[in-house]
């Protein structure tokens, strides 16, 4: 056999052989994953809702207050976040406050709450009333909570928040150090 022809059988079979880890190697990947992504489910399958506010994320669209309802902007993206651990969170669109829920019967009541300390110096209605709000669910105050046809009503001190169910919201691992 020439020198020419043994480079092109090495290079040949170095060819083949890699075409054939890549192909074993995808192989194993698809019977692998196929078990875990059948879980999954696909995007159009109906997903089972749970009863109340519980493990959703609402998105704030109007508030009332002294008698006077504001619709409030998408854009400014206040929502309200009832994890099924118990988890708050509670956008006002300038600052995120979280903390725990304790849900009884119609109300719920929050603790252990902190925020981010963003100030803010502007002058849009929607987003000083969010803020006001927002800031009203303090530790240990009661809120109470109406849920019909995808819409939540909280009443939280003299603040009365409409919200639509946005999306649903996963268990957050409480922080390192908090005991949960």
């Amino acid at each position: 056999m020439s020198g020419l022809c043994r480079r092109q059988g090495v290079a040949w079979l170095t060819r083949h052989r890699a075409r054939a880890w890549f192909l074993a190697l995808a192989g194993a990947c698809t019977l692998f994953m196929s078990p875990a992504l059948a879980g999954c489910g696909s995007a159009t399958a109906p997903k089972s809702v749970a009863p109340g506010f519980t493990g959703y994320v609402w998105r704030v669209v109007a508030i009332s207050h002294d008698g006077k309802v504001t619709s409030i902007p998408a854009r400014l993206q206040v929502a309200l976040r009832f994890s099924p651990g118990g988890q708050f969170g509670a956008n006002d669109s300038i600052n995120f406050h979280s903390g725990t829920y304790r849900r009884s019967g119609d109300s719920f009541t929050t603790s252990a709450l902190s925020s981010t300390l963003v100030g803010y110096v502007g002058r849009d209605p929607a987003v000083m009333l969010a803020i006001g709000a927002i800031g009203s669910f303090g530790n240990g105050v009661r809120a109470t909570a109406t849920v019909t046809a995808g819409r939540l009503v909280v009443r939280v001190a003299s603040y009365t928040l409409t919200c639509q169910r946005r999306s649903r919201q996963a268990d957050v691992p409480a922080p390192a150090g908090t005991g949960g």
